[in-house]
């Protein structure tokens, strides 16, 4: 149903017509089972992305527990030589 108003309408403007842009292939003309089987692949597709995101982080995340762990160490084992008399 078209607003019937007194005022000009879009079409009436002084402004230039644009080219209109082509119309998406219609839903209906498109098999489901192929449009669902995409939307499938898409949903995996990101969901195995996630994954690898987060076991990148993971790895990244260990590595730096680990190095900390061996600079923890080496400090107390600074810390204890300094501690001995026989050094000084």
């Amino acid at each position: 149903m078209q607003d019937q108003g007194h005022g000009p309408s879009v079409t009436e403007s002084n402004a230039p017509a644009a080219h209109p842009l082509p119309a998406p292939p219609a839903p209906a003309a498109e098999d489901p089972i192929d449009r669902l089987n995409r939307a499938l692949q898409r949903i995996s597709f990101a969901l195995a992305q996630s994954r690898q995101a987060k076991d990148r982080k993971r790895v990244d995340r260990q590595e730096l527990v680990a190095n900390v762990d061996v600079l923890i160490s080496r400090v107390r084992d600074a810390l204890a030589h300094a501690d001995r008399p026989e050094d000084k």
